[in-house]
């Protein structure tokens, strides 16, 4: 399984290696510019839920990033963040640190990026096992990192404990509660921004003066992102509910099924 930049959806690529059929799940990143991490966490579950109902184990994570880019960012570290939340401690000497791009940057700056990401940023990681690779981009190159893989014994991630084993909703998980957190703190922050920026208003109006109109102008347009960001955040927040009913609904479907009850 690969977790990367770019992908908009879970998709499943099959091939041989050494004559032994290997899949490789490619799901998309955190903090991904098309997709809510709310969306993100929801593909990512679903797939993993489904895969712990037929009893589908993972022979390890492969983590994708570029060493193109000059810095970390701070949505690199929240990717890397929720990895490890899915993952789970326990897992991480099932999971390969690989590096992509390489043909973008030369060999200088390639190795100093790489030294400082084994260094600083993947340094926990890498002392609870994990390992690191460098993907060419060529066919020949993706099987050398599936090859660090393919002898580990088969496992669960964390986050299909917490929701096949432990029954907790999504919202409930390490995963889930660190993007239930973030959605509540930028449904606080837009909220908090659209006031002041209605003072704001209300001030420059009260002036009646003819140059204050630009400034009320930008501030309109301000608002209405804010309130489109307000009404993105909302969305997300109705889809993790959304998604913890769908949970217990499947739950007590599950024990009708089997004869039993369901206590609420």
């Amino acid at each position: 399984m690969t977790l990367a930049p770019g992908t908009r959806d879970i998709q499943v690529v099959e091939t041989k290696i050494e004559g032994r059929t290997v899949r490789f799940v490619d799901t998309p990143g955190f903090s991904d510019t098309h997709l809510s991490d709310t969306e993100v966490l929801q593909l990512i579950a679903d797939y993993l839920s489904a895969a712990y109902k037929q009893k589908m184990k993972l022979s390890g994570l492969i983590y994708l990033h570029p060493i193109s880019d000059n810095r970390v960012t701070h949505h690199s570290t929240k990717n890397l963040e929720m990895f490890r939340y899915l993952t789970g401690e326990k897992n991480l000497k099932n999971v390969v640190l690989a590096t992509s791009m390489w043909d973008k940057v030369t060999a200088a700056e390639g190795e100093e990026r790489e030294a400082e990401l084994k260094s600083k940023f993947w340094r926990v990681m890498l002392a609870m096992g994990a390992k690191t690779a460098r993907h060419h981009g060529t066919h020949d190159s993706a099987v050398e990192v599936a090859r660090l893989l393919l002898k580990n014994d088969p496992f669960y991630l964390q986050l299909q404990e917490e929701m096949g084993e432990l029954h907790l909703l999504l919202k409930d998980t390490k995963a889930g509660e660190k993007v239930w957190e973030d959605i509540l703190q930028m449904k606080a922050d837009h909220k908090r921004e659209l006031a002041e920026m209605d003072s704001m208003m209300k001030s420059f109006k009260a002036e009646s003066k003819e140059e204050n109109k630009s400034v009320i102008d930008a501030l309109r347009e301000e608002y209405q992102r804010q309130i489109e960001a307000l009404q993105k955040t909302l969305a997300d927040e109705r889809r993790m509910k959304d998604q913890d009913i769908r949970q217990m609904q499947d739950r007590i479907n599950a024990l009708e099924n089997k004869g039993g009850c369901a206590v609420m």
